[in-house]
């Protein structure tokens, strides 16, 4: 009887070391370090006034890495770059017909808070904030604006202005079957800051906004 009793007992310690090692390697929701990128979202230029200044969209894509510093706050870094096709556009309030849009790419640091923590949580939310910097890339179509490359056009280069953002989204983990992996969807407003040396089509007189939004993939890389 004694001897049945300590079997028994130890298939229970067994059971619950294993149930405990199972849960540890399936646990659900952030980790230490994440790594995310999104083959797909868009930029929405915006505040321009038609007359010297463009507004125009481009297809933007990206990748991320996040660290956690605890449950509710994270740092992360970013880097995205864009396609300016062709569109639609005003300039000096007359329509453009399907003209090419230069490229963009942005490099920002943001600090992501979640206010009801990520400890468990399989879809946390958060707001975000950061700064960094924004470049514009000439391309030969944009020389009708003042801005582009070519013989046709000695018009500036690459522009590079500091800019800020504040925006919000959520975070979808997956289950057990997954635990590592998990999807994004994220909004910002970016704030590109005027300078007197940029272009008159863009941010030269203001300061100009956009919207950015995308759905990625992420992928815990240490927990």
């Amino acid at each position: 009887m004694v001897r049945g009793c300590k079997a028994f007992l130890t298939a229970l310690v067994l059971l619950a070391g294993c149930s405990a090692a199972f849960a540890q390697e399936t646990t659900i929701g952030a980790g230490k370090i994440e790594i995310g990128g999104f083959p797909g979202g868009g930029t929405f230029f915006v505040s321009g006034d038609d007359n010297t200044e463009v507004n125009f969209n481009v297809y933007t894509a990206g990748g991320d890495i996040t660290y956690y510093i605890n449950p509710k706050a994270a740092v992360e870094g970013e880097f995205t770059g864009s396609v300016g096709w062709a569109q639609d556009v005003f300039f000096k309030n007359k329509k453009v017909i399907h003209s090419q849009m230069p490229g963009v790419w942005s490099y920002m640091g943001n600090v992501v808070l979640f206010p009801g923590g990520t400890t468990g949580k399989r879809v946390p939310y958060y707001v975000t904030g950061g700064a960094g910097m924004l470049s514009l890339q000439p391309r030969i179509p944009d020389a009708q604006f003042g801005y582009g490359t070519g013989s046709q056009c000695p018009c500036p280069g690459w522009q590079t202005f500091v800019a800020e953002n504040i925006g919000g989204g959520i975070k979808i983990f997956r289950a057990a079957d997954a635990p590592n992996w998990g999807f994004r969807v994220d909004y910002r407003m970016l704030f590109i800051n005027s300078k007197s040396s940029a272009p008159a089509f863009f941010a030269q007189s203001k300061s100009r906004r956009a919207h950015r939004i995308y759905i990625g993939m992420l992928y815990t890389w240490k927990r």
